[in-house]
């Protein structure tokens, strides 16, 4: 131990102490070069994997393992113009419900309640706080005050 300024002071010798600096002085250089380096190298942007890729020539094209062969749809069969009435009848009875149940949805709420209002129980509600039926006056009536303002 060593005695500074400010009292007795455990301090490392001056020679580790400049050999520390010029240590991190030169990480920082370092770091800065590869910085630089990597900032002006002739490199492009990358791409995602695309045509205009040079492949190596020892590179295998993947082949398919099984080749499927594609399916043949039939044609779609002529529409039928002949609809019986029960099916227009059951195609305007949904059509009906349907107009009632978003006639139903489209509704605007009219509840003004919050929903902690409507989530709290009853026996959980605080009481309404009790109004004085007249206000309380400074003793010495409302002349005499001691506050300046």
């Amino acid at each position: 131990m060593s005695w500074t300024d400010n009292g007795p002071v455990s301090v490392p010798p001056q020679g580790v102490v400049w050999a520390a600096a010029a240590l991190v002085g030169l990480a920082a250089l370092g770091g800065v070069g590869v910085g630089f380096r990597a900032g002006w190298r002739d490199a492009g942007r990358p791409t995602v994997g695309g045509a205009d890729q040079a492949q190596p020539d020892s590179a295998v094209a993947a082949k398919p393992i099984v080749d499927v062969a594609a399916i043949e749809q039939p044609p779609p069969a002529p529409a039928a113009n002949s609809t019986s009435q029960d099916e227009e009848a059951a195609t305007n009875d949904i059509a009906v419900k349907t107009a009632a149940a978003q006639a139903i949805q489209s509704k605007q709420a009219t509840s003004t309640a919050t929903i902690d209002e409507i989530l709290t129980p009853p026996s959980e509600k605080p009481q309404a706080p009790a109004k004085p039926t007249t206000d309380e006056q400074a003793p010495g009536g409302p002349g005499k005050s001691d506050v300046p303002f």
